[in-house]
């Protein structure tokens, strides 16, 4: 099972590492974020632009992690993966919206479950179904801990919002590499548990 301390040891360690380039797309992905809003074209297409800038941002993020050396310029390039990342933005919460009205409690567990099918969307440019169903997966057995997870970094970022907000330049690129990282942990986690099966002879 994943380490909540060392994840957000790690979030830290490598947001000094990359800090210039997390911060100028972090930098990005609020002031589109900020701009973004309302019913208007201009509205609408710079939503669809934030999306695509969350969509770059989360996968700059994963491609570090896993060794690479992304450019700034990436934060533009994973339009492709739209209307999927859409589509599971959709499902998502309305999955979890149906398990609050169920008394509460179905929506919180379902919200953690769930809870990495976005990032799974980008990793892997599968569906929004099926990414759900492999979040449920991996996330099995580890509820509590991802729960506390979860609101340490609601926390964290919420703290992150004082002084106008300058904090989140800090605290959206730490939680964004802890979250990779336990991410990776429980995917490594189920795939030692996939028993592999020995080629038959013939």
């Amino acid at each position: 099972m994943f380490s909540i301390k060392e994840s957000l040891k790690y979030g830290w360690q490598k947001s000094k590492e990359n800090m210039e380039l997390a911060l100028y797309a972090t930098l990005i992905m609020l002031a589109v974020g900020w701009l973004a809003g309302g019913l208007s074209p201009i509205g609408l297409i710079i939503l669809i632009f934030m999306i695509i800038v969350r969509i770059g941002y989360t996968k700059m993020f994963l491609r570090i992690y896993d060794g690479e050396t992304p450019k700034l310029g990436d934060l533009f390039k994973e339009y492709k993966t739209f209307w999927r990342y859409l589509g599971v933005s959709v499902l998502f919460p309305l999955v979890v919206l149906c398990g609050t009205l169920l008394l509460i409690i179905p929506g919180i567990i379902w919200a953690i479950r769930f809870s990495f099918a976005p990032i799974i969307v980008i990793d892997n440019k599968i569906g929004p179904v099926k990414s759900m169903k492999e979040s449920w997966a991996i996330t099995k057995g580890g509820f509590w801990k991802l729960l506390m997870f979860w609101i340490i970094l609601a926390i964290f970022n919420i703290a992150g919002m004082t002084f106008f907000g300058i904090g989140l330049l800090i605290t959206i690129p730490v939680s964004t590499f802890a979250s990779v990282q336990i991410y990776r942990t429980l995917l490594q986690k189920r795939a030692s548990l996939i028993p592999t099966t020995s080629p038959q002879t013939v």
